[in-house]
């Protein structure tokens, strides 16, 4: 393991380095879903670099990023992040993104989510997190619901995508509803 910030099961995060942007344009050039909502828009190498140059040098951050490793391998799946913080009152938004289709619905994102929430409730001392999620996104609506999320709304009509508006669906999770679901995490994985 290089870095790790949070160490799980099959997954760990660590910061994301300026080597990982040639595999973050990889993922997003092979990209073969089709319901994200700024459609599939190719970045080089070289956009990814300055993005996590500009993450490390903000102070205090606006947002943080990162790298979801496998354990045995100390392959790079995916980032996980938060965004908008608000260090007064404690908010974020989270997101967190896989690039290869092999990697998902194999529990893998909500491993590394549930890593990054107790990253931001426990060491980050956050307080309350959302989540936006583009309607056709059913698979991450569920798990964002497994993570321990709750339906806080929708944004009606949000985004015109082949012809139709799709609304955004707004999930959240506050510190004390994170401890409970962690309680019923790791009950259901310690059996």
């Amino acid at each position: 393991m290089r870095n790790p910030i949070m160490v799980g099961e099959r997954l760990y995060l660590r910061p994301l380095e300026v080597s990982d942007a040639g595999e973050l344009a990889r993922g997003r050039h092979e990209e073969s879903e089709t319901f994200f909502e700024g459609g599939r828009v190719p970045f080089s190498p070289i956009a990814f670099e300055q993005w996590i140059e500009e993450l490390h040098a903000q102070q205090p951050p606006e947002e943080i990023q990162l790298a979801i490793c496998l354990n045995e391998s100390d392959e790079m799946i995916g980032i996980v992040g938060v965004s908008g913080l608000d260090w007064i009152n404690r908010t974020g938004e989270t997101e967190i993104y896989l690039s290869s289709a092999a990697h998902r619905s194999q529990g893998f994102g909500t491993e590394a989510k549930h890593l990054f929430l107790e990253y931001c409730f426990d060491r980050l001392q956050l307080e309350m997190l959302s989540s936006f999620i583009w309607e056709p996104n059913q698979r991450s609506v569920a798990s964002v619901l497994r993570q321990g999320y709750r339906p806080a709304g929708r944004f009606k009509t949000r985004v015109l995508q082949d012809g139709r508006f799709r609304d955004v669906l707004v999930f959240d999770i506050s510190r004390e509803e994170w401890l409970e679901a962690r309680a019923r995490w790791h009950a259901r994985t310690s059996r």
